[in-house]
């Protein structure tokens, strides 16, 4: 099934292909977004999603298939692409030994963020970590590491984002900041993806809604035509 867009696309994936050895993980998923929309996945455990969203990260090759960016192969040539990019994973991909600024700071300079010193502090403050910017991280609670990680993804404010599970294991605070941060990709206009088990949050977040099943999307509909009771009806029967 083909995920369309009305209008030009931003973001393309075409008949997108993974194995784990004999295992195939994703089959023939096509997946197109024009500017300012926003996908809600949904799916079981093992259903692919996590695959999906590293691929469309550049972390993993597809084995057939390619994704678009702005009509470019990112395969090719990612380096542009990956400037537009923010993802937040299960992984906080963070350097223990090093402060919250220094890693920020890393990431920055491989980005060429400007103003990045005034930029570190703003996101600093977005996450609520200004007052431990100094502070080693290996000192941080795993909701706090979750902070800097979203943190990290929106320093160099992309214009696409991936959010793969963004709520697991998050504290309070941490729930507090990614609220925000869906809130802004909506009112600032990003194009983005989130995978997610929580229906309620995934139809309040996107404008789009698609179900991965065994590697396939096998359902698709803009928010505006579909009901949560039902939908929360038709996901436990076709997702599991």
């Amino acid at each position: 099934m083909l995920i369309k867009n009305i209008g030009i696309p931003v973001f393309e994936a075409k008949c997108i292909s993974k194995y784990f050895g004999r295992e195939r993980v994703l089959s023939d998923v096509n997946i197109s977004l024009g500017n300012r929309e926003f996908l809600a996945l949904f799916g079981a455990n093992g259903a692919g999603k996590t695959t999906l969203l590293r691929i469309i990260a550049c972390l993993t090759k597809p084995d057939s298939g390619g994704v678009f960016f702005n009509g470019a192969n990112i395969n090719e040539d990612n380096n542009s692409f990956r400037k537009s990019v923010g993802f937040v994973s299960h992984s906080t991909l963070l350097y223990r030994s090093l402060t919250a600024s220094e890693n920020l700071r890393i990431f920055g300079n491989l980005y060429n963020v400007e103003n990045l010193e005034e930029r570190i502090r703003d996101v600093l403050v977005t996450v609520g970590l200004l007052n431990r910017a100094s502070e080693p991280i290996r000192n941080f609670s795993r909701g706090m590491l979750q902070r800097l990680t979203i943190g990290r993804a929106i320093l160099h404010n992309p214009s696409f984002l991936l959010f793969d599970e963004p709520y697991t294991g998050l504290d309070q605070k941490a729930s507090d900041v990614m609220n925000k941060i869906l809130r802004d990709v909506h009112s600032e206009g990003k194009t983005a993806i989130i995978t997610t088990h929580n229906i309620e949050l995934g139809l309040q977040a996107a404008d789009r809604v698609a179900v991965l099943k065994k590697g396939c999307i096998v359902y698709e509909d803009k928010r505006e035509h579909i009901d949560s009771g039902e939908f929360k009806k038709m996901y436990q029967e076709i997702s599991f």
